[in-house]
């Protein structure tokens, strides 16, 4: 890679649906050397899918984080379960207490509580342990990766009645933010202009957030940690959370139901400069503890929302 692909990526990152030849003026290059290098970011596995930020809330589901410990001669069958599954993503081999993390969704706490026994009682003897709990909110912060910090996101303005088209749309940018809207208007049976209003009312009511890509950070040079950090002093709360967004280093913060701890991801060049990193935020806010330090591997399912919310 070289200062033009990172160029490419930092505009894509910002929105990846930005026309080819708008990017080409933004990047200062011809539209055919951007087209090339796109197509080999995505050939050389640095950019794996273009996504849309879709919150399942919104589409009137509720998410919850599994992590476990599976023992490695039921790794082959857990992850061609979790593939075709419609009820997971953003799948991650971990390195560190646990050696998977998940995120599971449903209807009601009491659907997502189902789909974990499921999965639980399937593969009760491989699964040496694990724990579950509920997401409460999820951010992102993906343009750090390059130096770069994140616009304010969108939120919800006005309520919207979804149809049947409208999931479509949603499903389809999840998988391929990119997806142009003739593409689109031919698995809709609608004008290539009426998908182009139905995500502008997607974007305004904030159903459709963001455009970005999923990245291996690894091909960045990078290492991605999952922190999880325990807040004992709850008036510090907020200010740890603007904090850790503002920092450049944490790329997502997570935060779960009724529980005392955040995760957020912490990327570094050098493993040696997790320590540092975690000591300073230690200096900043005494009363809070880490209590686990995981190493991601590899996301073999990207942080879109499963199948199942689009139904």
């Amino acid at each position: 890679m070289d200062k033009l692909d990172l160029k490419i990526m930092v505009e894509l990152m910002r929105n990846s649906r930005v026309p080819v030849t708008v990017l080409a003026t933004k990047v200062k290059a011809s539209r055919e050397v951007v087209t090339y290098r796109m197509n080999k970011l995505e050939h050389d596995g640095i950019i794996l899918a273009y996504v849309a930020e879709i919150n399942p809330q919104h589409l009137g589901f509720v998410g919850a984080a599994l992590f476990l410990n599976l023992r490695a001669q039921g790794e082959k069958a857990f992850k061609q379960y979790l593939l075709a599954s419609p009820s997971f993503s953003w799948v991650a081999e971990l390195s560190g207490t646990w050696n998977f993390g998940m995120s599971v969704f449903g209807r009601t706490n009491e659907e997502v509580d189902a789909k974990v026994k499921e999965l639980l009682t399937r593969f009760k003897a491989d699964i040496i342990d694990h724990r579950f709990t509920l997401h409460r909110s999820n951010r992102f912060f993906y343009e750090k990766y390059f130096g770069k910090m994140p616009a304010t996101s969108q939120t919800l303005v006005n309520p919207h009645k979804l149809d049947a088209i409208d999931r479509i749309i949603l499903q389809a940018m999840s998988l391929h933010a990119r997806i142009s809207c003739v593409d689109l208007a031919q698995q809709v049976t609608l004008s290539a202009v009426a998908v182009a209003h139905r995500i502008k009312d997607l974007e305004t009511c904030g159903l459709l957030g963001k455009y970005s890509f999923f990245v291996d950070v690894q091909k960045l040079g990078l290492f991605q940690y999952s922190i999880f950090i325990q807040n004992k002093n709850v008036d510090v709360r907020n200010k740890l959370l603007s904090y850790l967004s503002q920092h450049p280093s944490v790329s997502f913060i997570s935060e779960y139901v009724s529980d005392p701890f955040l995760e957020f991801g912490l990327f570094v060049k050098d493993p040696y400069q997790v320590r540092g990193i975690l000591q300073e935020i230690e200096q900043s806010f005494p009363d809070n503890r880490i209590l686990e330090i995981l190493l991601f591997q590899k996301e073999f399912i990207s942080i879109g929302p499963p199948k199942c919310v689009f139904e």
